[in-house]
């Protein structure tokens, strides 16, 4: 295939491809999209069954023919505090985030992070130091390198920091142990590197969520 003709086929899909109108979701209801409501009856009760065995939450969100007609969260958001157990747990609702391990940092760091880039708000020889103050070698830290670290160090997971600190593990984590973001984020800039800056690779992709969280535009932007 000639290459011009190649290329003008592509930027000719892509124009297309970015005039397409996306699908709003409205709400509705499961009888009005023919749901089956003694199948989701039995889904509820089952669901139900699982968080009185000791499933900590479950939230569930059903969407048919672009429309929301199901949502509904069973269990407790957070039942300790620490390793206490709370007298009053905190109920999950329908707006609990939850951490979906990898999928989180694929669609949620990287796509933040994609955002950011576009908008240029984020440069990839930024240093970290730049967003996140006190980002830097700590007194008695054997290996050094935090201050000239960049974005891109982070996202090559060549930075020299280790891919699982535990944070809310007080065992593992020892002096930087927390279970509260606002103490965890300090603990982040406390963590000290595992390895001279850019002789490894070690996928770290929770010092990458802590710089997109740095660039929130308010406090209360989840």
């Amino acid at each position: 295939m000639n290459i011009k003709l190649l290329f003008a086929s592509l930027l000719a899909f892509s124009c297309a491809a970015s005039a397409t109108s996306y699908p709003v979701l409205t709400e509705s209801t499961p009888e009005k999209v023919g749901l089956n409501i003694e199948r989701l009856n039995r889904l509820e009760s089952w669901i139900a069954q699982q968080v009185d065995a000791g499933y900590p939450s479950v939230n569930l969100l059903i969407i048919k023919d672009n429309h929301i007609v199901y949502r509904k969260a069973w269990g407790d958001a957070k039942k300790y505090d620490g390793n206490t157990l709370m007298r009053q747990p905190i109920k999950a609702t329908t707006e609990t985030l939850y951490d979906l391990a990898s999928n989180s940092k694929m669609y949620a760091t990287n796509f933040a992070l994609q955002k950011l880039m576009s908008e240029g708000k984020l440069k990839p020889d930024d240093l970290i130091s730049k967003y996140i103050p006190g980002f830097v070698d700590r007194p008695g830290e054997a290996i050094k390198g935090k201050s000239m670290l960049r974005v891109a160090d982070l996202l090559h997971h060549s930075g020299g920091f280790p891919a699982d600190p535990q944070y809310p593990n007080k065992t593992v984590a020892g002096e930087l142990y927390s279970q509260d973001k606002s103490t965890t984020l300090e603990m982040i800039k406390r963590t000290p590197l595992e390895y001279r800056p850019a002789l490894n690779i070690s996928i770290a992709m929770w010092i990458i969520c802590c710089l997109a969280l740095s660039l929130r535009p308010s406090p209360d932007n989840r």
